[in-house]
């Protein structure tokens, strides 16, 4: 069985924005001119973080429907509520001001942000284009919807709404950076630069780096990585043979957010014989939240592993919420084909990946393999897997991420002497280390437990090298 964690993800997982509570508690006590944070992206251009920066900007006494000291009672309970997590209570509040007075756009742009923030993203949508026919030269409004369409990938529709923030003085950092991720998103690297050094000499000249959008918006233009190479080794060791062992190389190629392209090499020493393959995929993104990978191999296998093989994978992301403890929902589906000389094996495989707060994530996949050796009947095996990931306390998931596995049934059937011989159960974790932004190792051990006495420890190491 073979544990190798290679971290190479080709799915277009995609779940939109996350309300962290230290950005709630810092919104909860935010009036006419503190900060809050802002949005930020990933090196792909995709939303990570919503931004609240709006929350700076908004007065109490736009509207004249009312006294100023009722505006500001309805606005010091949502900001309450906001600071409290509970967004319920603060949606009630916004309601309530609204059946009052259905025109207050400040209401009604608040409504749109915790629609937002509790994953109603077309209820929101819809709020904010009302709250704009109110007040069509709101910033805050302009900024608010235009971070939603950017991150459902609606990135020209989201420009233009920049386009018309930033025409309204006086000239904002977050609206510029906004500018400048959307023209990113959209490959306009050199308008980017200039809408980011737009926003570079209005941001305060004692910022600090961490909150320096302009800047990190400008280091992100040099280019996320396009290029990785992985090496590992694994040895497994029996009780009733001798160790066996497998060196692997890998290289993956992204030219651009569509398209990604790998290609690997294996090397076995197993049961005294040696074995040589090489495999090579293609994953292409149909848009944010889906993908379908297309693969195939073969090369020398000796008897110990198949003499070809390929696969088909489709993935599909769901976006869940920004602030429960579910935030998305990675899918795949995957159709394996391997043929063995004396042997054909065809794997169904389900899986389902769970992002949980506080960088956890759950995996678990089940499969089952149709085998069919010579002069044998065809018969049926399933099996399953499932794996947590999970940081450390006071240590940064990109620093040190831990993880735990278990499985059973007969997992791997990518070697022969797993192929529907046996039924197991292994347990195994290990943990991968970020030596840099761009170097990684992983270490990982398992032990296998077979019906008939017999056992299996595995034991690999992998280090990982993106450029």
């Amino acid at each position: 069985m073979r544990f190798r964690a290679k971290g190479r993800c080709v799915s277009g997982r995609r779940y939109g924005c996350v309300l962290t509570p230290a950005a709630i508690t810092l919104l909860g006590i935010a009036s006419g001119t503190a900060s809050a944070c802002a949005m930020q992206r990933g090196s792909d251009g995709s939303v990570l973080t919503m931004s609240i920066a709006a929350a700076r900007h908004i007065s109490p006494t736009r509207q004249n429907v009312s006294p100023a000291n009722a505006t500001a009672d309805w606005l010091s309970g949502v900001r309450k509520d906001v600071a409290a997590q509970n967004l319920a209570g603060a949606l009630r509040i916004v309601d309530a001001r609204l059946a009052a007075v259905p025109d207050d756009s400040d209401a009604m742009g608040w409504r749109a942000r915790l629609l937002a923030w509790t994953g109603q993203r077309k209820e929101a949508e819809t709020a904010y284009r009302r709250a704009l026919q109110l007040s069509p030269k709101d910033s805050d409004l302009l900024l608010g919807l235009a971070t939603l369409l950017a991150q459902d990938g609606r990135n020209e529709d989201a420009l233009a709404l920049l386009d018309a923030a930033a025409q309204i003085p006086p000239p904002r950092a977050d609206v510029l950076n906004e500018r400048g991720r959307v023209l990113r998103a959209l490959g306009r690297r050199d308008e980017a630069r200039g809408a980011f050094l737009q926003a570079e000499a209005v941001e305060p000249r004692n910022i600090s780096a961490g909150d320096d959008e302009a800047r990190a918006g400008l280091r992100s233009l040099e280019g996320p990585p396009r290029f990785e190479i992985d090496v590992g080794n694994e040895t497994d060791t029996f009780n009733y043979t001798g160790a066996a062992n497998a060196q692997t190389i890998a290289f993956v190629a992204k030219p651009n957010l569509r398209w990604i392209f790998s290609t690997e090499a294996d090397i076995y020493q197993r049961f005294g014989a040696n074995a040589e393959k090489v495999t090579a995929a293609a994953t292409y993104r149909l848009n944010p939240s889906n993908s379908f990978t297309a693969g195939a191999g073969g090369g020398n296998a000796n008897g110990i592993i198949p003499r070809g093989e390929t696969y088909f994978e489709y993935g599909h992301g769901f976006r869940i919420s920004e602030t429960k403890p579910l935030r998305g929902i990675e899918t795949t589906y995957n159709q394996h084909w391997l043929w063995y000389s004396q042997a054909s094996v065809l794997v169904f495989t389900g899986t389902a990946g769970a992002d949980l707060a506080h960088d956890l994530r759950w995996t678990v996949s089940a499969n089952g393999a149709r085998s069919r050796f010579t002069g044998m009947p065809v018969a049926w095996k399933p099996s399953g897997y499932t794996r947590l990931d999970f940081p450390l306390p006071r240590i940064p998931a990109d620093r040190l991420l831990m993880n735990l596995t278990f499985a059973v049934g007969s997992e791997n059937f990518s070697e022969l002497d797993q192929v529907g011989a046996f039924a197991s159960r292994t347990y195994g974790g290990g943990f991968r280390v970020g030596l840099s932004a761009r170097q990684y190792v992983n270490v990982y051990a398992a032990r296998q437990y077979r019906n008939g006495g017999n056992t299996e420890g595995l034991y690999g190491m992998g280090y990982g090298l993106r450029f």
